[in-house]
């Protein structure tokens, strides 16, 4: 019996929620046709002022378009610009002739003002409209593009001295320096919306009032059928909603055993979950907060976060310290106060490229302190963005380095100095060993013994050996990079010309992959080729038809570097007797081998080839 009145109970309170859904059913009807005729009067309005706004920039572009036309072909006839300005200043258009031509200089002189011809003006370049708009500072924003801008700003007009939003276009006309515009006034676009407003608001409050008779006698009605029927279903939502208030505003669980109905007590399980869910939450949400909060305030680095309009809305203590302000002075200013003026438009690129393109960028600016100083600060910049990735604002790292890039400045200027110092250091050792190459030139003009001759032209070979390389040091762009081919193609000619043997007497190959060499090894290496290629032209060529001088030096993965010099020549004699001999220049390529860790074999076949690795 208890089962059967439960669920007639059960039924009669889905007949009522029935009534109460068809109740809010009919009630979205109503809102439906209001937001409609709400939509529709947006749209319209938006549409209107959309058009209007065109027509209107359309018709002062083309007013100074036409004005900069005829000041291009007066100036071009020699007319004197008072008498250009005059003309200019008879120019009407628009509502009751309000539009007219203005010109002013590039620093804010006014030449034609108001549609009057100023003479002797003073610079305007701070004049500001009501609203804080810089008018003339925008008028030079626009000049700086080539096709012209359009700025907006308040005005009074000349019909009736009322001041009224205006747009403008304005040009430069770089020749003379002029900034060239025109404006045109926005009050009747308001009036022609005023006007369309005023027609649908009447036609909506037509409706409301129809919708909202018909609405009061459906809930009378409703009121009186359900009245007596709805009490308990009534006790019970009211009970119901006093729980889920409590457990929506406080997160206070809802007592299911005073719950009478299945369909409550099943909503209101449910419910107690996403209470003790949205605790843990709430939990885990504050603290990350206060740790985040904690972060920002006692981090060294400054923390500035900024709006879609690049507007400031935090500022921590370290950002005080390193800019001076504090964060009352600088809440809702945008960045220009802490940048020179010559760098808005890079940091607005900044700005607008993390963005559309929602990644960090970093970059170092010279930034203003609130006392006037100039400091360098590195900025790290991020997009903030919700769970969706809609942006939401922009937040900034940022820390002096003025004290780092100073440093860093004065040891470039000290890695610099030195370099010129060591370039200095490699042409006087350069100009040092060419003197004592000449001495020993001379010395041997004056020998008659051909032994004593032979022996100072090796040495002078020798010394000029190692002079060619510091000349290569000296000209190379870091001090470090020595064009080896180049090298090695310079010292064999250098030798060829010596011995008194011209480029085309003896046929010269030369192979020299490019890798770099410290100078330790590069300058044994240079004297280890003199030698062995000032052997063969003192030794090997006596009988020789075709000579032949090859040279080979390309690195070897396996062992470091290869080496390959030779002749065509009449070849050496043996190992053994070379050492017996008293050749110093044997014994003088045997050290310079040991000196850069090299191994060396002699190949004799029809001719003499050395072949020395040289071991990284």
């Amino acid at each position: 019996m208890k089962n059967k009145e439960s669920k007639a109970d059960l039924i009669l309170s889905v007949q009522r929620l029935t009534l109460i859904v068809f109740l809010i059913g009919l009630l979205s009807f109503v809102l439906v046709g209001l937001m409609d005729k709400y939509f529709f009067l947006r749209e319209a309005t938006e549409e209107i002022r959309a058009d209007y706004l065109e027509s209107q920039k359309s018709i002062v572009k083309t007013q100074v378009e036409g004005a900069l036309m005829f000041i291009e072909l007066a100036a071009e006839l020699g007319v004197e610009q008072d008498e250009i300005i005059k003309s200019l200043s008879s120019i009407r258009f628009g509502d009751k002739d309000d539009g007219y031509i203005f010109l002013n200089t590039y620093d804010g002189i006014p030449l034609l003002f108001d549609a009057q011809i100023i003479t002797n003006g003073k610079s305007i370049w701070d004049l500001t409209d009501p609203n804080g708009v810089k008018v003339i500072q925008e008028e030079r924003r626009a000049t700086g593009n080539p096709e012209g801008d359009y700025i907006s700003y308040s005005w009074k007009k000349l019909s009736n001295n009322v001041v009224t939003p205006k747009v403008s276009f304005v040009k430069g006309f770089p020749g003379w320096e002029w900034m060239v515009g025109a404006g045109v006034y926005l009050d009747t676009l308001e009036e022609n919306i005023s006007i369309l407003q005023k027609s649908v608001m009447k036609d909506t409050i037509a409706m409301a009032i129809s919708l909202t008779a018909v609405l009061f006698f459906l809930l009378f009605l409703i009121h009186f059928i359900f009245r007596a029927l709805t009490k308990n279903v009534a006790s019970e939502i009211k009970l119901f909603s006093t729980y889920f208030d409590s457990a929506a505003e406080d997160s206070i669980e809802i007592d299911i055993s005073k719950i009478r109905y299945n369909v409550f007590s099943r909503i209101a399980a449910d419910i107690n979950r996403m209470v003790i869910k949205k605790r843990e939450a709430d939990l885990k949400i504050y603290d990350s907060e206060q740790r985040f909060k904690l972060q920002r305030e006692q981090s060294p680095l400054g923390y500035v976060e900024w709006d879609l309009n690049y507007r400031i809305i935090d500022w921590n203590a370290s950002a005080e310290r390193i800019f001076g302000y504090s964060r009352e002075e600088v809440l809702g200013k945008g960045f220009e106060f802490l940048v020179s003026e010559n760098i808005f438009g890079d940091i607005k690129s900044v700005f607008d490229s993390l963005i559309y393109e929602t990644g960090g960028r970093k970059n170092i600016n010279v930034n203003i302190t609130k006392d006037n100083r100039k400091i360098s600060c590195e900025w790290v910049n991020k997009v903030f963005t919700d769970k969706d990735g809609n942006l939401l604002s922009i937040v900034s790292i940022v820390d002096d380095i003025s004290e780092r890039k100073q440093m860093e400045d004065k040891l470039q200027a000290s890695l610099e100095q030195k370099r010129i110092l060591l370039r200095e250091v490699h042409h006087r050792v350069k100009n040092n060993m060419a003197i004592i190459s000449s001495f020993i030139s001379l010395q041997s003009m004056s020998v008659e013994d051909e032994n004593v001759r032979h022996l100072l032209k090796n040495s002078e070979n020798r010394v000029r050996s190692m002079a060619l390389i510091h000349e290569h040091l000296y000209k190379s762009e870091n001090l470090q990079d020595i064009n080896v081919q180049k090298y090695v193609e310079e010292l064999v000619m250098t030798l060829l010309d010596s011995y008194g043997f011209g480029e085309d007497e003896i046929k010269t190959t030369i192979e020299v992959l490019y890798f770099n060499l410290d100078l330790d090894r590069l300058i044994p290496l240079g004297m280890l080729i003199n030698e062995i290629i000032s052997n063969s032209l003192k030794h090997a060529f006596h009988s020789t038809t075709d000579p032949v001088i090859f040279l080979s030096l390309v690195k070897d993965d396996k062992t470091g570097y290869l080496l390959r010099v030779g002749d065509n020549g009449s070849g050496l004699p043996e190992d053994d007797i070379l050492r017996q001999s008293d050749s110093i220049g044997f014994m003088l390529i045997e050290g310079l081998i040991q000196q850069i860790n090299g191994k060396l074999e002699i190949i004799r076949n029809n001719g003499t080839e050395y072949r020395i690795t040289i071991r990284e």
